[in-house]
């Protein structure tokens, strides 16, 4: 019994030991199953990237506009938004580098070059240097210091360079580099434009004085002197007249001949006339609402239509956002009569300063740059009529609205579109 009690106890423990094995080998697959799930939620499959989406810019370079005087060059910068620029004044060769961050060049952007060699800048080279950066590279030629500034209505950036030009230096300097000199003769196709509207003309004389001398004669006569004046001393510049010959020109035509050639002055010249034929002196106009009805009856014999009409321009006027080009239009008239009455009291006594102000022009209301028109003197006193009949009178009502525009030049910000 004995012995059959070892067997039985030796097949019990057998018996266990296969159990004992069965379980752990299911608990092992068990174990393994559990864990391949784990590592499979642990890890699951990564879906593909999306392709990277190219943002838009937040800004649009929309403009770039140089103009020259003889002590300044300014380099305007128009964009649609307040953009704020990065600017580094490099060497070798001399230049500032404009960067303006989240900015792209306008669909219609052509020009990558724009040429100025004026003495100060020899070039202006445009490029979107990344997809939401735009770089502009002034290259310098001679300057003393610069400036920048950031202004809005309409936002820009205009760059300064400052530095009288010496005319041989700067000409030595641009045949070595290979450019294009700007002489008085041929200015560069690229130059600012000045527009002057000698008023009236053809079949309209305007007002005629107590002898018959007509203002559409006198004032022809005074561009004429005018443009040469500037071709002279701003060879930078081009000068266009809306009217080379006795011709009758439409108002809208005068304006539209400025805005499609981009001008950046717009100076319209007239002679003004009056019932009372002791009135005399000089007054220079900008566009805005006529404050006085003296300034309504001015306004409206320029714009040879009735009171009634001019109020429903003015009801047009007011439903516009101009406020950035007509208060240029303000500071280049005021500049315009100082200099006027100042050049010619020292030459003519009693010349009568009758000041600035505004009214709506229809001329003026439909160009897009600062313009006014100077009503140089009355052609309907005897005294002013003779003066006006005169070469030297009409060559210093030239030289006098010269002074002007170049001290406007000198101290305002042309406005660009």
């Amino acid at each position: 019994m004995h012995t059959e009690g070892q067997t039985h106890s030796r097949v019990n423990r057998r018996g266990w030991w296969w159990v004992f094995l069965a379980l752990g080998l299911v608990v092992g697959l068990c174990g393994c199953a559990a864990r391949g799930t784990t590592r499979r939620a642990a890890a699951p499959l990564t879906p593909p990237a999306p392709a990277a989406i190219a943002v838009p810019a937040t800004y649009v370079l929309e403009d770039i506009r140089p103009a020259s005087t003889r002590d300044t060059t300014q380099v305007v910068i128009t964009v649609s938004g307040p953009v704020q620029p990065l600017v580094q004044h490099l060497s070798q060769p001399d230049r500032l580098q404009i960067d303006l961050l989240e900015t792209q060049l306008a669909p219609q952007w052509g020009q990558q070059n724009i040429p100025v060699a004026d003495g100060r800048l020899q070039t202006i080279q445009v490029t979107q240097s990344q997809p939401t950066r735009v770089q502009i590279t002034l290259a310098l030629q001679d300057i003393r210091d610069y400036r920048v500034a950031v202004r809005s209505a309409p936002h820009r950036v205009t760059v300064e360079l400052l530095g009288a030009i010496s005319t041989l230096r700067t000409g030595a300097r641009a045949t070595k580099q290979g450019a294009a000199r700007v002489t008085p003769a041929q200015p560069s196709a690229l130059a600012p434009i000045i527009v002057i509207d000698p008023g009236h003309g053809g079949h309209d004389p305007g007002a005629i004085g107590p002898t018959g001398l007509e203002e559409k004669t006198v004032v022809l006569q005074v561009a004429k002197e005018l443009r040469q004046l500037i071709r002279r001393e701003m060879p930078q510049f081009r000068v266009v007249l809306t009217r080379e010959q006795d011709v009758s020109v439409p108002l809208a035509e005068r304006a539209r001949m400025a805005n499609a050639r981009q001008a950046q002055i717009f100076i319209s010249i007239h002679a003004n006339a009056s019932p009372n034929r002791e009135a005399s002196g000089i007054e220079t106009w900008y566009l805005s609402f006529a404050a006085s009805a003296r300034a309504k009856k001015i306004a409206a014999r320029e714009n040879m239509m009735s009171e009634q009409q001019l109020s429903t321009l003015e009801l047009i006027l007011r439903d516009m956002y101009e406020t950035d080009r007509i208060n240029q239009s303000a500071v280049l008239a005021l500049h315009t009569q100082k200099a006027l009455v100042e050049h010619l009291a020292g030459q003519y006594p009693g010349v009568i300063q009758r000041g600035v102000e505004g009214a709506p022009f229809a001329v003026l209301h439909r160009t897009t740059m600062p313009s006014v028109l100077v009503e140089t003197s009355f052609i309907s006193n005897p005294q002013e009529e003779a003066r006006l009949r005169t070469p030297q009178y009409q060559r210093a009502l030239a030289q006098g609205i010269l002074r002007g525009l170049r001290q406007f030049l000198r101290t305002a910000v042309v406005a660009m579109r």
